[in-house]
């Protein structure tokens, strides 16, 4: 039989194991708090060259400007006809091209879109704009493609574009030909034009 003595004695025995394993726990909180800490320190310290390295990226070079160049329209042109006006089928071009580049890194192509308003016939006395959307493909070297829809005043055609754009200092000067087949006839056309490249 286990006296009161006994029973004492077995009590601070699991007392003092008790608080030995809450000490214990303590101190190994206390530890994985520290290492913790000290984990999520290291990342902050290592952000800055990532950011660093994000900050010399440089942006998407947008080639947006002036076009001018000259068409010819091998069918002539249906609005002079309906306006009673002599028409030569070779005519100017002037207009504006906006442009939107998705940049895929420094040696990789540029996937572009672009969105071209030009204006022919006016040393004609006659009014012909046309609006082309073309979403293309520029290499490093400055080659580009590209593909669209082209609406005019006597209705829609698809273009097929191509060009190369030169660099002089920091003007790019981008010299595009462009043809657009239709049912009757196909247009040609030679445009060049100018920006300003974004500087890093």
């Amino acid at each position: 039989m286990v006296g009161p003595a006994s029973l004492l004695t077995n009590f601070e025995k699991e007392e003092t194991l008790s608080r030995s394993i809450i000490e214990r726990t303590l101190r190994n909180a206390g530890l994985l708090i520290t290492l913790s800490g000290i984990v999520l320190a290291r990342p902050l310290r290592c952000q800055a060259p990532l950011i660093g390295r994000a900050i010399v990226i440089t942006e998407p070079d947008d080639r947006a400007g002036p076009r001018f160049g000259v068409a010819y329209l091998t069918r002539g042109s249906e609005t002079a006809r309906r306006q009673g006006k002599p028409f030569s089928p070779l005519t100017s071009l002037f207009g504006w091209q906006f442009e939107h580049p998705f940049d895929l890194g420094p040696e990789a192509p540029t996937l572009v879109t672009e969105l071209v308003l030009l204006a022919g016939g006016l040393e004609q006395n006659v009014f012909l704009p046309s609006a082309t959307w073309l979403v293309g493909l520029r290499q490093t070297n400055g080659l580009e493609f590209g593909v669209g829809p082209t609406f005019t005043a006597s209705g829609s055609q698809i273009a097929f574009a191509a060009g190369i754009t030169e660099k002089l200092g920091v003007v790019n000067v981008p010299v595009n030909v462009a043809v657009a087949p239709a049912r009757v006839g196909v247009a040609l056309s030679l445009t060049a034009g100018f920006n300003l490249r974004r500087q890093p």
